[in-house]
């Protein structure tokens, strides 16, 4: 019995499970921002707390808001084909570019909701948090080890964050994003519900 399965428990989880994975990096994103909001939160409530604790933090935001900028990446060349677009973009991108990936969703977001106003504001806000977030950590190595590939310092010298600023930040982009993941999901089914109404009505007459 391998070390992960050795207890008899109803504490199990499970992974890999759906039909398209790529249709999960909301989920992932929610773990993790989930994660670094506890961590948080729990630091916030003591007197102090050592520097090293609070690194696993800035990767635990900063990984969520990559997935859920991929999921809306992802996610949305289902949607766009239900919509008729022409330019549907389903490759991958193994990167952690996040303003790469923040000008990506910005582009998709605005073709798929052109009416929604108040998307305009949460983009303004992501192009921001991208730009000051790459200012830290521009590649999602930072805060996961102390050097770079050279030997060199992962950070610049000395780098001071907040980190009740930077939580309260981080968690209310979050919530938005996740609303706009989960809005994605609402339209994708709403349109896939008239396709597949539409495919069956066609059948039967054929038929």
């Amino acid at each position: 019995m391998p070390f992960y399965n050795r207890l008899n428990t109803n504490n199990n989880f499970v992974i890999s499970f759906s039909a398209n994975p790529k249709n999960d990096f909301g989920y992932f994103a929610k773990g993790y921002h989930k994660a670094a909001s506890v961590i948080a939160n729990d630091l916030l409530q003591r007197e102090s707390f050592s520097d090293y604790e609070a690194y696993p933090v800035v990767f635990l935001y900063r990984h969520s808001l990559e997935l859920y900028l991929k999921s809306i990446v992802y996610k949305s060349a289902l949607l766009c084909s239900f919509k008729g677009f022409s330019e549907i973009d389903s490759k991958l991108y193994n990167n952690h570019d996040l303003r790469f990936l923040v000008k990506k969703s910005d582009k998709i977001l605005k073709q798929l909701f052109p009416s929604e106003t108040d998307l305009e504001d949460i983009l303004i806000q992501l192009h921001e948090i991208a730009n000051e977030f790459t200012q830290i950590d521009s590649n999602s190595f930072s805060y996961r080890y102390p050097i770079d590939s050279k030997g060199n310092y992962s950070t610049k010298r000395h780098q001071v964050i907040d980190l009740k600023s930077f939580s309260a930040s981080m968690d209310q982009i979050l919530d938005k994003m996740s609303t706009i993941d989960f809005g994605i999901d609402i339209e994708t089914d709403i349109k896939r519900e008239k396709y597949e109404n539409i495919e069956n009505t066609l059948k039967s007459i054929i038929d």
